[in-house]
């Protein structure tokens, strides 16, 4: 007698559904908690503070005098120390020029001291030879090399090169580091590499403001770069702004400085928080009994809404980023108007969004300082927002069919 076969029917899909969900429904809630508030007070093996910039701003007034104090010279200059401070992130610039001097008030919490020195070098650069009578090799000379005076200037200067790109080469022992690599306009390569032919395994150097960085020429290399002197990220952006924010035709000197108080009003996290989270469920909750908006479309916005903020705080506070509150609750406010826009996903609102990208790239390419970096965080926003609301349907749908 054959006894009869069973058959085992194991699905085991609803299992990995439900495991799915849970594992993305606590990652969740780490998010929400690591975003939260004085996270801090709770977790003592790991540091969750928001580095706040409100206590980092200093202000001052700097006039600067020039060699030429013609009106186009002093227009040009003034541009110049504009364009380098806003590329370096300065929240606050104002320019005049009185009484043939240029005056710069800048309110940042950028470092001072870079800050300081994109407007005390005008970087003049300007290749240069070695003097026949100075002797180099002295012992007791050690940084004749340095001094400007021991070269002859030539013929080419920062004007021959289109812009100057820092960036890090291997150097000779295997090692990396920065240099500043000279790229030529088209029209100049052929006439700078018979000048470099002439001096082939000598040393020449790059003069700037009086002090000179060596380099040796050797025509096998394709590139002319020079050693930059610094590894750090902050200094390696000014000297970039320095070389590349244009070129000032004249001497410029620091007549005086300024310290201007700063008036930075005390903002609270935890009200700020609250008020954000309340603002949330009172606009959500009033959109439902109105009838404005379905309840699976307010859901899954709210959802995405809270992920977005949560992810967004979460990245600051584990990374150290500087964040202005004053700025940080304008930005809650876009998120939550750009998620309840996008949250439609109708046809039409596919213009919307590419509007806002072309009205927020506008203003990061037009504009500078605290609109620069507001509307840059915004675009982040929009995009992370568009994010979340595809993981909130996919989430929703989810825990639907459970």
């Amino acid at each position: 007698m054959k006894l009869p076969r069973l058959k085992l029917s194991l699905n085991i899909k609803p299992l990995l559904n439900y495991i799915l969900i849970i594992i993305v429904t606590s990652l969740f809630l780490a998010t929400i908690f690591v975003a939260l508030p004085l996270t801090e007070k709770f977790v003592s093996k790991a540091s969750y503070n928001l580095t706040l910039k409100n206590g980092t701003y200093w202000s001052e007034e700097f006039v600067i005098s020039a060699t030429d104090t013609s009106v186009q010279s002093l227009d040009s200059i003034r541009d110049i120390f504009y364009k380098r401070l806003s590329g370096f992130g300065v929240e606050e610039i104002s320019t005049s020029i009185i009484d043939n001097k240029i005056h710069i008030t800048i309110t940042s919490s950028k470092d001072k001291a870079l800050v300081k020195e994109l407007l005390a070098n005008r970087f003049a650069a300007q290749v240069v030879t070695r003097k026949s009578d100075v002797n180099f090799e002295n012992s007791g000379d050690q940084y004749a090399y340095i001094y400007a005076k021991n070269y002859d200037a030539t013929e080419w200067d920062r004007s021959d090169f289109r812009n100057v790109y820092i960036t890090k080469l291997k150097t000779s022992s295997g090692n990396q580091s920065y240099f500043a690599i000279f790229k030529l306009w088209p029209n100049k390569t052929e006439a700078f590499n018979s000048f470099l032919a002439k001096y082939n395994g000598q040393y020449i150097g790059v003069n700037l403001d009086g002090f000179v960085t060596p380099y040796l020429v050797d025509t096998t290399q394709k590139i002319f770069a020079t050693p930059v002197s610094t590894e750090d990220a902050q200094q390696i952006k000014v000297m970039s702004l320095l070389y590349n924010s244009g070129l000032i035709q004249t001497d410029c000197t620091i007549d005086s400085e300024k310290e201007i108080t700063v008036d930075t009003p005390a903002i609270d996290y935890v009200g700020v928080s609250i008020a954000i989270i309340a603002s949330i469920i009172i606009l959500y909750t009033y959109l439902v009994i109105s009838k404005n908006i379905e309840k699976g479309r307010a859901l899954k916005a709210v959802l995405a809404t809270v992920l977005a903020a949560s992810l967004y705080i979460s990245f600051l506070k584990i990374f150290n980023v500087p964040i202005d509150l004053n700025y940080l609750a304008i930005e809650a406010v876009l998120l939550v108007l750009t998620t309840y826009v996008l949250s439609e996903n109708k046809d039409p609102h596919f213009y919307i969004e590419l509007f806002l990208l072309i009205l927020l790239s506008s203003i990061i390419f037009l504009t500078s300082g605290s609109l620069k970096q507001l509307a840059q965080d915004t675009l982040l926003l929009a995009a992370l927002s568009k994010v979340c609301l595809i993981v909130s349907g996919w989430y929703l749908n989810k825990i639907k069919k459970i």
